[in-house]
């Protein structure tokens, strides 16, 4: 082990002593970080494209399930679950079924942005004109309503005023009737009219367009989730298109070993060639921990969120790096020259990169796009990163992707290692 430990520690001083490697470890990610965090903040694409809700419908009635179909046309982004959960498991429901103390534990450790619960009886209460009450769930500031709440909000208050009108027009009938001394109307005449009346201006709020918008602002008129949603993005995109430059750079430094009898004469001395091996897969797995240390860095800087996991987020990591120094030694067999090293290094990190979502959200781009996105390392990464940051997930939620990672490591050493030469 020590003889391991010697050669990372010996490799690792000759990397940082080589003033070129400094930019592209430290200065152009940490530059590209802030600007892309920026630039996404402002233009608002840093948060997620779908809103995980959980609706629990204890009604079960058709006014209930009107009440759901206009939350659904108020905002298509909201993703209410179980209902819309997809067959990825959006939802993060497991299979399991979704009670409501099980929902109200997701809502307060915001594993989704809200819990909407219809209470039984809500369809009888709005028939006879009764005050009803639905309860949300959410970490979100009161005071700095959120676009679930803004959309709940709209959809209700067309609700509520489809109620009001037949207790204004009830009023107004009496009054009416009074005025002109005519017989009252009672009984099942008055409650079938006051009944249609309050489902035809029901059906008109409902067909009348009703665009939400929302903005939540700190006290000087700055937007305050801004930079959070940019850099929960560019953060874990640009540490993953950094870590593929560090790492498969190492194919280049590989093929020099071979060339300058480095590793031959490591060879000669009294360790083996698996010691020799490990030593080099540790050294590229360090550089890559190191770049995404240093960008998150960025991240922590400026008030970025990183979950409330932190074991799953390194092991998001680990994996990640593990899989691309896999594919480095994989790879770097086949180079013939530093050139051609080079130019791999560009094409797969500046391909990889975009194709798995690490410059812009997969969400918004076509779905067939979003499938052959997972082709990249990047994808299955960047799905973990949102899920830990965004929706405050656990070891548990990211344990699919950072499975496939590992997997695809497993196979890219095993390729790696039967053909890796030592002269």
């Amino acid at each position: 082990m020590r003889s391991i430990l010697t050669i990372i520690l010996n490799d690792l001083q000759i990397f940082f002593s080589q003033r070129g490697n400094l930019p592209g470890l430290l200065v152009i990610p940490v530059l590209l970080t802030l600007v892309v965090g920026w630039s996404i903040g402002q233009i608002g694409g840093g948060g997620p494209t779908r809103l995980r809700v959980d609706l629990i419908d204890l009604d079960q009635s058709g006014m209930s399930a009107q009440l759901i179909e206009d939350l659904r046309a108020a905002n298509d982004t909201l993703v209410l679950c179980p209902l819309d959960n997809d067959a990825e498991d959006f939802c993060r429901l497991d299979d399991e079924p979704l009670p409501l103390e099980r929902a109200i534990e997701r809502a307060r450790t915001g594993r989704t942005s809200a819990l909407i619960v219809i209470p039984a009886g809500y369809a009888t209460a709005l028939e006879n004109f009764e005050r009803v009450v639905i309860d949300y769930y959410s970490l979100s500031d009161p005071l700095q309503p959120g676009l679930v709440l803004q959309s709940l909000n709209a959809v209700l208050q067309r609700a509520s005023t489809a109620s009001m009108i037949p207790g204004v027009a009830g009023a107004l009938l009496d009054n009416v009737i009074s005025a002109a001394q005519l017989p009252p109307l009672e009984g099942e005449t008055r409650d079938g009219f006051l009944r249609a009346l309050y489902l035809r201006s029901q059906q008109l709020l409902t067909e009348r367009p009703s665009p939400v918008s929302f903005r939540v602002a700190d006290s000087d008129g700055s937007s305050g989730s801004v930079l959070d949603n940019g850099f929960s993005q560019s953060a874990p995109g640009m540490g993953s298109l950094y870590v593929m430059f560090t790492v498969l750079g190492g194919m280049s430094v590989l093929l020099r070993e071979r060339r300058q009898w480095t590793l031959q004469r490591l060879m000669a001395l009294p360790i083996t060639r698996a010691q020799i091996l490990g030593a080099k897969i540790g050294v590229y797995f360090t550089l890559g921990i190191v770049q995404y240390a240093i960008v998150f860095a960025v991240g922590a800087a400026v008030g970025m969120e990183f979950g409330s996991s932190p074991i799953a987020f390194l092991a998001v990591m680990a994996a990640f790096v593990l899989c691309i120094t896999a594919l480095t030694f994989a790879l770097a067999p086949w180079i013939k020259s530093e050139g051609q090293a080079n130019g791999l290094v560009l094409l797969l990190s500046l391909s990889l990169a975009p194709l798995g979502g690490a410059w812009w959200p997969l969400e918004i781009v076509p779905e067939f796009m979003q499938t052959i996105g997972h082709i990249s390392p990047v994808a299955w990464a960047m799905d973990a990163f949102h899920d830990l940051i965004l929706y405050n997930g656990g070891f548990r939620d990211v344990l699919p992707e950072v499975g496939v990672l590992l997997a695809t490591a497993a196979v890219l050493f095993a390729v790696g290692i039967r053909g890796f030469r030592y002269e």
